[in-house]
């Protein structure tokens, strides 16, 4: 039977292999598998959830609209008229609703790892018998595993 553990690169990951090697698990048992997260495949994860590219764009036209509206509304007593006060109440409107959203962003939803990205995920792949896959099960969970998954090959 195989046991495939997913980590985040930390020392987790290490204490878990010495761990299991110390149970009695060869090493020629043990595949590790680093999964590359280069920049390429930051795209699919902003089509994937495009409220994060677009949530600064979105309040922002909110804001717009609100302000205009407000514009508007003060530029029949003022000056230049409700059609001025309406454009220009939008683009400030705009401008500070963009701003404060992307201000927000980039000062408290921060990545645990500012400026590199997410950490890379560790595939782990153990060839085990099922007699001890409840051990080693309780072993990767102890270190913090993300997710586990079981194949038999006798299926």
């Amino acid at each position: 039977m195989l046991i495939i553990g997913t980590f985040e690169h930390s020392i987790e990951v290490e204490e878990a292999l010495s761990v299991l090697e110390k149970s009695g698990v060869p090493r020629k048992s043990i595949m590790t598998v680093v999964m590359d997260k280069s920049s390429r495949l930051s795209d699919v994860t902003a089509t994937r959830y495009p409220h994060k590219k677009t949530l600064a764009f979105e309040i922002g036209m909110a804001t717009a609209t609100a302000f205009s509206v407000i514009g508007i509304s003060f530029g029949f007593v003022l000056k230049w008229g409700p059609i001025l006060w309406g454009i220009i109440s939008a683009l400030l409107g705009f401008t500070l609703g963009t701003g404060i959203t992307r201000w927000i962003q980039r000062h408290y939803l921060r990545n645990e790892n500012p400026g590199k990205g997410p950490l890379p995920e560790l595939v782990v792949i153990i060839r085990c018998t099922e007699a001890s896959f409840h051990e080693l099960r309780l072993v990767l969970l102890q270190y913090r595993v993300l997710s586990i998954g079981r194949i038999d090959e006798n299926s």
